[in-house]
């Protein structure tokens, strides 16, 4: 019988990690990310992070529902409804700064409807959509991966070292340009699923959930990385890895996700032992869709209105100063922001599946 439900350990834990892993999303953007290089550059593994998180719950998401469209329906609604609203909001706030209707072309109009909207959209920076877009094709196969689970689970293991090995090859060869159909960049979504899959496979059952396999899988990511960094002199900064992830960038990344499994424990006594930081981080984890897409544009307001933009500013109170405004800013819009998107969604639903309609 499939399991519906994550264990209701597993569940805090996700959900804290999950909190954590946006705070250092948006950290990483107001600074983070390129400040003290090329140390601050490993901050890049929250994005597998939030990938094997998602990996962890659309695989129980799945069992619930009755059936594939049932899940793609529900998966591909929850993500473009808040994208598109994304969208309309910044439409909307341009407008009111230009007063006047901005000029597309189709082709930009159809690049936005595929998640690919240009970096600079409406004069604002939302280049951190390409998560979206990588996720979207990642759902799109993961009823794959989530059949292989039950009916054959070492061929999905097979399937995750495949996607190693090609993260390897890109350490010898660009063969990510190979992957694009069309101005989709297939690469990114192919060897994220690395991260996809060890969410399915570690949360699924408790074949993995031990600490030998944990410290090995550590051990293994930690000796690949430093062998690449010397054998192939390669730039340790994780931004120069991050475009087309390659098997240095890949197999720190394991590393990483594999310290945070084997300090899960800890992660969970140190947030329930302090309230104010568990009503933070369960705060975080409601919204925490809606302060994705929305950070960036708080960083354009706290620039712009706030004046906090000095790229010669590299001092820790600078980027305490700039993190926090953009967390506050952030989170006041996140509240509607994510009210508005469920219950544009719920309407939907209400509605009505063509399937269900046609039940009916």
């Amino acid at each position: 019988m499939k399991t519906k439900q994550l264990a209701k350990g597993d569940s805090d834990f996700l959900s804290y990690l999950r909190s954590l892993s946006i705070l250092g999303i948006v950290f990483g953007h107001v600074g983070g990310f390129w400040a003290y290089k090329p140390y601050s550059g490993f901050l890049h593994v929250v994005v597998p992070v939030f990938f094997f998180l998602s990996g962890s719950v659309s695989l129980f998401s799945y069992n619930r529902s009755e059936n594939f469209l049932d899940y793609y329906t529900k998966r591909f609604i929850g993500l473009l409804i808040p994208y598109y609203l994304l969208l309309f909001f910044l439409l909307i706030v341009f407008i009111c700064i230009n007063r006047q209707i901005p000029s597309m072309d189709i082709r930009s109009i159809m690049r936005c409807i595929q998640i690919t909207p240009p970096d600079n959209f409406l004069s604002f920076q939302i280049g951190h959509v390409w998560f979206l877009h990588t996720l979207f094709f990642i759902a799109l196969i993961s009823p794959l991966y989530f059949f292989l689970y039950y009916k054959n689970e070492p061929f999905l293991i097979v399937i995750l070292l495949f996607l190693l090995i090609v993260s390897g090859i890109q350490l010898f060869s660009d063969i990510d340009n190979y992957f694009y159909l069309m101005q989709h960049n297939l690469y990114k979504p192919l060897v994220h699923s690395s991260f996809y899959i060890f969410g399915i496979i570690y949360f699924g059952s408790n074949r993995f959930k031990n600490l030998k396999f944990l410290v090995n899988v550590f051990i293994i990511g930690i000796g690949l990385s430093v062998f690449f960094v010397y054998s192939l002199n390669l730039n340790i900064d994780y931004a120069f890895h991050t475009f087309a992830p390659d098997l240095y960038y890949v197999a720190g990344s394991f590393s990483a996700i594999a310290v945070i499994l084997i300090l899960k424990k800890y992660i969970v006594l140190f947030i329930k032992s302090n309230s104010i930081i568990e009503k933070i981080i369960k705060f975080c984890h409601e919204h925490t869709f809606s302060i994705f897409l929305l950070h960036k544009f708080s960083i354009y307001l706290s620039e712009t209105i706030g004046g906090l933009v000095n790229p010669q500013e590299k001092t820790i109170k600078y980027g305490i100063i700039k993190f926090a405004a953009v967390i506050i800013i952030t989170c006041i819009l996140a509240v509607p922001f994510s009210k508005l998107s469920k219950a544009i969604t719920s309407f939907i639903f209400k509605q009505g599946l063509p399937w269900e309609l046609k039940k009916n």
